[in-house]
């Protein structure tokens, strides 16, 4: 400890801060998401806008395709895409996901997620969000 000198003093000696040092704002957790995945079909769509979005980025990082749930699944999953500044509508992730792992297929049909946001600015990250899905081969096609 430094004599007549309480820690919040110290940092701010230390941290002296000028038009270029960047003020840290806090970034909002994402919302809970819809991935469906589901023949040639894999797309990523949160389920609720940002209240500000500029200067975002969402971070979508996905795993192989599993054949069972593994312990720690989620934290095998590395970066497939980054989307600037988000919005609610539905981003198709099926190229960027393929180009990294490979086609989801029946043999290995569960895919786990984590998902946050980054601000680009400051570099600050979001809480991480999970989710998982399961592949499903397409629909046979018929008609009447």
């Amino acid at each position: 400890m430094v004599p007549k000198m309480s820690g919040f003093e110290m940092v701010k000696s230390i941290r002296q801060t000028d038009s270029g040092t960047p003020t840290l704002v806090g970034v909002e957790t994402p919302s809970s998401a819809t991935i469906v995945c589901q023949g040639e079909t894999f797309t990523f769509k949160l389920d609720q806008d940002l209240s500000d979005n500029g200067g975002i980025y969402l971070v979508i990082e996905a795993t192989e395709g599993q054949s069972n749930g593994v312990s720690r699944a989620h934290s095998k999953a590395v970066a497939i895409k980054m989307v600037e500044e988000p919005d609610d509508s539905a981003v198709n992730i099926r190229a960027d996901y393929v180009a990294k792992h490979g086609a989801p297929n029946e043999a290995a049909p569960k895919i786990f997620f984590r998902y946050y946001f980054v601000n680009s600015t400051t570099g600050e990250k979001s809480g991480t969000m999970l989710a998982e899905c399961k592949w499903e081969a397409a629909a046979a096609g018929g008609g009447d």
